[in-house]
């Protein structure tokens, strides 16, 4: 079986959104605690990639029944419409790691009790419900809002309680900073697909708002990003917070192609980059509290 169109349908570029918040969850509760369950950690980052890829492989599949995916759409090809995996395999596919990330979430429900079982229900029917379904969130609108509360204070806060058993607002907070880049990353995605999805009936964020109004709704999203560790760094006097925000200064061009650049093709390469932000970001704001 040839795998590369498997993995080209899971978008292996844009899986850094589940990898950020569940670091920077993990980071926090080592700060508050002294130590983190590995093998807790290691499931809890396992089931968010296989959600991820699960969530990847809906989109595919049923952008492709809907007609969305059209010849001139400007994003990376597509599996299913390019007729590299026949539908019925995609279909397949996603519920194979849907189901293997209900297995290993069993064991996490388990261990974290109803929280962790509220958490995981939600997570599942939003993957599913985000293009699947009588009623596709995303061509409602609610993409960046969907991104923003499952990729940044849902994941945040689901993996500092499976380390930690304690009911903490701050990492709600502190997820909002990888939800602000979540929600920049699906919006990157939409603005990009704007004329595509206008087409085929898809209303997104985009298509209501306009291009320059969406430009200028995902610059305030990535400042927001920053002004998390910032509060923190101010209220904590650690340091060590500033760290995130310098990453936001390292991607300083990225954030210039989006705001002033043209709608085309080269929007997938600042998809990207925002998704390796996203990575740094969670990364460098965990490492910030326990330097």
């Amino acid at each position: 079986m040839n795998i590369k169109p498997y993995l080209l349908a899971i978008r292996p570029k844009t899986l850094t959104a589940s990898i950020g918040p569940v670091l920077l969850g993990l980071f926090f509760a080592k700060f508050e605690q002294g130590s983190v369950d590995f093998l807790i950690a290691t499931i809890t980052l396992a089931c968010a990639l296989l959600m991820q890829m699960g969530t990847n492989l809906v989109n595919d599949y049923f952008d492709f029944k809907r007609g969305i995916d059209g010849q001139k759409r400007l994003g990376p090809i597509r599996a299913t419409q390019a007729g590299l995996i026949k539908p019925q395999l995609v279909k397949r596919a996603y519920q194979l790691l849907f189901t293997i990330s209900f297995i290993l979430g069993i064991f996490l429900m388990w261990h974290g009790g109803l929280p962790i079982v509220l958490i995981g229900m939600a997570s599942l029917l939003a993957a599913y419900a985000y293009t699947g379904g009588p009623i596709p969130l995303s061509h409602f609108g609610l993409g960046e809002v969907l991104a923003l509360i499952f990729f940044g204070p849902i994941a945040v806060w689901g993996t500092y309680f499976l380390q930690t058993k304690s009911i903490s607002l701050t990492p709600l907070i502190l997820g909002l900073g990888p939800g602000f880049i979540s929600a920049t990353i699906m919006g990157i995605n939409n603005l990009r697909d704007t004329k595509s999805d206008t087409s085929s009936g898809k209303f997104t964020l985009a298509v209501f708002l306009g291009e320059n109004k969406m430009k200028a709704l995902l610059m305030l999203f990535i400042c927001s990003s920053a002004a998390i560790p910032f509060f923190y760094m101010l209220k904590m006097k650690k340091i060590g917070l500033i760290l995130p925000i310098l990453a936001l200064f390292l991607f300083w061009a990225n954030w210039k192609r989006i705001y002033t650049g043209p709608i085309d093709a080269g929007l997938n390469k600042a998809l990207a980059r925002t998704g390796l932000y996203m990575f740094l970001y969670g990364l460098l704001f965990g490492l910030g509290f326990v330097l």
